[in-house]
């Protein structure tokens, strides 16, 4: 059964989440190690790239473990003065994946660290400097009508108090890639970003290597609306 690319373009500071940008394709509890990456960018010079590791390290059924770093910048607006963020992220995470004909879901919990260093300097003194948080992360997929899938995955980082969230409606095109569209929402107390768009996924470079592509308008609170796009890779060993 194929997989689909799990985290794509999210709100950087949750790209660990990722872990959001939101990029793998996967077998649950496959035996080897599973290698992902991606970036995306938007508007303004807004950006974002990450490369994790996911593996069965523990001989324990339907265990998962994963580690994912990530550097991003990003801009809103706030009481007037547009807020422009450079940082890096990492996360480690513990998961238990389960899959059946047609469909999988992975529940993890993991702890993740975020840098900020935020300009003008005092703009946003809630978002600047190191923070710690506990990261819960819920992703499944079920095919249906032979060649239609629905792909979720839902993310809250306790601390920050940010959420990233995603929803893919996708069609089987053409071999194992597969085309449709997605809705992101994420964001945090202060800062709330929608984005949509079209994504190919699943295309096959070679022997479990894979690439997903996706393209969109997103829209952040305070700020004009943007174009969005990126790219995600995957390669299973």
């Amino acid at each position: 059964m194929t997989r689909y690319m799990r985290y794509a373009a999210a709100r950087p500071i949750l790209a660990v989440a990722i872990l959001s940008g939101s990029c793998w394709l996967a077998t649950p509890a496959q035996a080897g190690p599973f290698v992902f990456g991606g970036a995306s960018f938007a508007g303004g010079g807004e950006r974002s790239e990450y490369a994790g590791v996911s593996s069965n390290l523990l001989p324990v059924p339907f265990l998962t473990q994963k580690f994912v770093v990530s550097d991003y910048h990003y801009k809103y607006g706030t009481n007037g003065t547009t807020v422009s963020v450079n940082g890096q992220a990492a996360e480690a995470a513990i998961g238990l994946q389960k899959g059946w004909e047609g469909g999988w879901a992975e529940a993890s919990v993991g702890a993740r660290y975020r840098y900020n260093r935020v300009s003008p300097e005092g703009a946003d003194n809630r978002t600047d400097g190191g923070e710690w948080g506990l990261g819960v992360t819920v992703l499944g997929q079920q095919e249906f009508a032979t060649r239609w899938a629905v792909n979720g995955i839902a993310s809250y980082n306790f601390g920050p108090k940010a959420y990233w969230a995603r929803g893919r409606l996708l069609y089987k095109a053409f071999g194992e890639a597969w085309a449709g569209v997605e809705i992101i929402k994420h964001g945090d107390p202060y800062y709330h970003s929608t984005q949509g768009g079209l994504v190919l996924t699943g295309i096959s470079l070679g022997k479990d290597l894979n690439l997903g592509v996706f393209a969109g308008a997103k829209k952040t609170a305070g700020e004009p609306r943007s174009f969005y796009g990126g790219l995600e890779i995957s390669k299973a060993f």
